[in-house]
């Protein structure tokens, strides 16, 4: 009888029915042991901080909630059963180094224990890494101790300051963030309107907007940061003037035509960071909601580990969805593939680990849950998409005149020739144009206004503030936080009062 110990219940269920008889698969719930919590009294904090110049304290370790309980249960287990060999499989993180370090320690009394690590729960990858053992990444788990000394030490000299503020916590990744928060309340606040005027008009299926000035005119309208928007005007009876030659007229003339071709690549699998923004995006879930059903769809074997910074995929699945693609649309539909390096990106901390992509890239869906299913889904098409050809579109830049008009007025239409990787995405995009105008593109003709022009007068608006995908993007940006914390992180803000969340916005509190 062997024994295999991993964090997650689920996980080990999905494990088990890979492994069969002759194997016992245990969870041990995630940290067993961790520094001491609070401080303890002045003598026993100093002594947790001992060591010689050069080397990591030796801390007391402290067993966690219910941990010892739990780790008593399996090893009795394991003796009765007669296991020599343990296979320690936490996940491939700084995280999991450290608990396969605490559980070597705990469970070092049995002959052999061994560290074993896969960034997917397949048959093929959990036999693979069982077969060939690894020594504790050192490296990592003195990371991870680094890590809680810190947490320690700055803690401490924290929790005065939070006290004398009646404040529950403050947090290494938690402060920039609320930082950036904050920040983004008081750009809000200082916000003056600064008023616009548009005139637009539709013809022939294209939308057409008036250029009142050039960036070099005097009177060029530009917003608070100089950006040089060319169809607004402060002059609003300039606007109205413009507005009622177009709704006399009916009609505009084309002067000009610049033709190009739009070829639009695809992105790459998915990192932590952009599988929870696209999730809030394109199907309107929080990140906690993400986070969650993609916890449960790595631990069910669909997917690969959800804790990642990279975009690098294996070769092998790459393979499969090509071949999956070729079968299904055909040899244009194939791509050059984005995933094959590491990532070049500066900041990038958690390479050692593959882009997020399906276990099978064959199964385009998965027997599940609705939520589940659609994720999935998401997840699934993002990989394929990446290894799919460009799609390509069709552009005119047109400029056109109106009578008793001194102004230009400028417009655009595009019509999709190829969909390359956008037909993956087809069932939750809209449906995009892939006929052109019927109308003429000659110098000098005559295109009709579909109705009356319109006249807008607007007001510039505060920026926006964040949502709980956008300060991931910011937090990513900065290399504030990891990929295991990003959710976390945003959650406690919002639990601790010092955030609150209306729809998708979040805003400080006056505690925060």
């Amino acid at each position: 009888m062997k024994l295999v110990i991993l964090e997650s219940g689920a996980k080990a269920r999905t494990i088990k029915k890979y492994l069969g008889r002759g194997w016992m698969v245990d969870a041990c719930n995630g940290h067993v042991q961790d520094l001491p919590h609070g401080g303890g009294n002045k003598d026993s904090s100093k002594a947790m901080w001992a060591s010689k110049k050069g080397e990591l304290p030796d801390p007391p370790w402290s067993w966690t909630n219910k941990a010892e309980q739990i780790m008593e249960k399996i090893s009795t287990k394991a003796e009765k059963a007669g296991v020599e060999e343990v296979y320690i499989a936490t996940d491939p993180d700084r995280e999991g180094e450290f608990i396969a370090w605490r559980l070597s320690q705990i469970l070092s009394n049995f002959s052999q224990v061994y560290r074993i690590s896969f960034n997917e729960i397949t048959k093929d990858a959990v036999t693979g890494a069982i077969s060939n053992p690894r020594n504790l990444d050192m490296a990592l788990v003195e990371a991870a101790i680094v890590r809680r000394l810190m947490d320690r030490l700055v803690g401490f000299r924290c929790s005065k300051f939070c006290r004398s503020w009646k404040l529950r916590s403050m947090g290494r990744v938690q402060t920039p963030t609320l930082g950036y928060i904050v920040d983004k309340e008081l750009e809000r606040e200082a916000h003056v309107p600064k008023e616009y005027n548009t005139v637009s008009g539709i013809t022939n299926d294209v939308e057409i907007k008036v250029r009142f000035h050039e960036s070099n005119d005097p009177e060029a309208w530009k917003d608070d940061d100089g950006k040089h928007f060319p169809d607004r005007t402060s002059n609003s009876e300039r606007a109205k003037s413009v507005f009622s030659t177009m709704e006399s007229s009916k009609e505009v003339k084309l002067n000009s035509v610049k033709e190009s071709v739009v070829s639009r690549k695809p992105q790459p699998p998915f990192t932590t960071d952009t599988m929870l923004q696209t999730a809030s995006s394109s199907l309107g879930w929080s990140i906690s909601k993400t986070s969650g059903v993609a916890s449960k769809l790595y631990q069910s074997g669909h997917i690969t580990y959800i804790r990642t910074d990279s975009t690098r995929t294996n070769k092998k699945a790459r393979d499969v969805m090509k071949g999956h693609i070729i079968k299904k649309f055909g040899n244009d539909f194939l791509g050059d593939g984005i995933g094959q390096g590491k990532n070049k990106k500066k900041g990038s901390i958690q390479d050692a680990h593959e882009a997020i992509r399906p276990t099978n890239p064959e199964s385009e869906t998965i027997a599940s849950d609705e939520d589940e299913k659609l994720l999935y889904k998401l997840i699934w098409s993002r990989f394929a998409a990446s290894q799919m050809s460009n799609s390509i579109r069709e552009r005119r830049a047109l400029t056109f005149s109106c009578e008793g008009m001194k102004e230009s007025i400028y417009g655009t239409t595009s019509w999709r020739t190829h969909s390359g990787w956008e037909e993956v995405f087809k069932w939750n995009r809209p449906e995009v144009n892939s006929v052109p105008p019927d109308v003429s593109f000659d110098n000098g003709s005559v295109w009709q206004l579909d109705g009356p022009p319109e006249i807008t007068v607007d007001f510039t608006k505060p920026p926006r503030r964040f949502s709980d995908s956008s300060i991931i993007q910011q937090m990513k940006k900065d290399g504030i936080g990891r990929p295991s914390t990003y959710v976390s992180t945003v959650s406690k803000l919002i639990d601790r009062k010092y955030v609150d969340k209306e729809g998708s916005s979040l805003s400080p509190t006056i505690q925060g």
